[in-house]
């Protein structure tokens, strides 16, 4: 899937941020605020690459009271705060005499799966299902 166009006035505007910066301070300081190489610190200031939202949001906090203009909004810091990471829900660890004191017939599933006739091999699945109370 392609890319979306930047907006070009954006991208003008962190143009001039970067090249502001760049009178103040040398192109290795700027881009390690930012994570990137020199390299595109240039791409930046030359208005060939369009920054990302975590750029952006890099280049605020390591320069207090930079805002930019997007699409008639100034956008700050605030606009950028990374949301909480949403993880997957952790296993419960269960004592097993605990579990298995609280067992009733509600809890457990077995399920003949083979047997031998001509021996006495039986298969059994067995699923204990863990309600929380």
């Amino acid at each position: 899937m392609p890319k979306p166009p930047s907006d070009p006035d954006l991208k003008a505007e962190f143009a001039a941020h970067i090249g502001e910066k760049l009178n103040e301070l040398s192109a290795s300081a700027v881009a390690a605020a930012l994570g990137v190489k020199r390299q595109m610190v240039y791409k930046y200031r030359d208005g060939l690459n369009a920054p990302s939202a975590e750029i952006i949001r890099r280049a605020m906090e390591a320069w207090p009271g930079l805002t930019l203009t997007y699409r008639g909004k100034v956008l700050r810091l605030q606009d950028f705060e990374r949301k909480p990471v949403l993880t997957a829900k952790q296993a419960t660890q269960y004592e097993l005499w605990d579990v298995i004191k609280k067992l009733d017939s509600q809890s457990v599933e077995i399920e003949i799966l083979d047997r031998e006739p001509s021996s006495s091999s039986l298969q059994l699945g067995v699923r204990i299902y863990f309600r929380k109370h």
